[in-house]
């Protein structure tokens, strides 16, 4: 199995670098395609459940789990912690989770709050590098009457295949200045400050991205080689569909994922009073640690 500590250029720099990622990529197919990850007690994880997570997380960033008993936000914040994720984004960490449901106040204006569809992105992509998002969870109370699946892709595949592809589009992608995200004072979060960093860099024990395919108010640097760099990131997310792991979680199933790309498709939602599509979200500034 490839470890995702050698996700790195070096893939595209031997004979035996192709070979390699291949291997990961069908290790990848295979993994995403399998049924959740049963967790009997979300408070208490058993011996062989952390070890199914782990093995997942290790080749996919993200695992897909369903917890056979229905789980409130204690249960599910706790699950995360035993997961390695303590350190809630601090905005949040009063509230804990954040309850993503469509609004009809002022968080309608703001995509996730209402049934359209949203995009490829990563969360957070508008905090600083300096204190990113690493890890996320979604967690599904009621899903909607149609539609509303949920996609994830793996970054570091798709940093491993840029590489491949030209080696140039990574490093472009890593600049410091690659991609600005426009000031947010009126932000549902809280005021935000114009925020520049990198699509991709390298964090303490693994590669980190920043990302979205909203194309209006964002800011990226206008070189030729930066351009196609971007277009071929698009290109992946829309032709590798093959890497795409898909699917409509039903009620108390859930995804944590080390801040990987995701989206959601468009749904339709019950008009019953409480009955609408509801997700528990988190967002982490840990990596995904489950310790053996």
């Amino acid at each position: 199995m490839v470890s995702l500590s050698s996700v790195k250029v070096d893939y595209v720099s031997s004979d035996g670098s192709k070979d390699r990622l291949l291997e990961w990529l069908d290790n990848y197919r295979a993994i995403i395609a399998l049924p959740p990850v049963d967790i009997a007690d979300p408070t208490s994880l058993r011996h062989e459940e952390r070890k199914e997570l782990r093995r997942r997380v290790a080749v996919s960033n993200f695992v897909h789990y369903r917890c056979l008993q229905s789980a409130n936000e204690a249960a599910v914040l706790t699950l995360c912690h035993q997961a390695g994720l303590q350190n809630l984004h601090q905005r949040s960490a009063a509230k804990g989770l954040k309850r993503i449901q469509v609004s009809t106040g002022s968080n309608a204006r703001y995509i996730p709050y209402t049934n359209s569809e949203l995009n490829w992105h990563t969360d957070g992509y508008y905090f600083p590098v300096t204190h990113p998002i690493r890890a996320m969870l979604l967690h599904c109370v009621r899903p909607a009457l149609q539609g509303g699946a949920t996609e994830l892709i793996n970054h570091e595949i798709i940093y491993a295949l840029l590489a491949q592809q030209n080696p140039d589009y990574v490093a472009a992608l890593s600049q410091r200045d690659m991609m600005t995200i426009p000031a947010n004072l009126d932000a549902p979060d809280g005021p935000r400050q114009a925020q520049s960093g990198p699509v991709f860099w390298q964090g303490p024990d693994r590669i980190c991205m920043r990302y979205t395919t909203r194309r209006h108010n964002i800011q990226w640097r206008e070189d030729s080689l930066s351009r196609e760099a971007v277009e071929a990131l698009r290109n992946i997310l829309k032709q590798r569909s093959d890497l795409v792991f898909n699917r409509q979680l039903k009620p108390s199933e859930g995804v944590l994922s080390n801040n990987t790309p995701h989206r959601r498709e468009s749904f339709q939602d019950s008009t019953e009073q409480n009955q609408g599509r509801l997700f528990y979200r988190g967002r982490f500034h840990d990596n995904i640690q489950i310790p053996s």
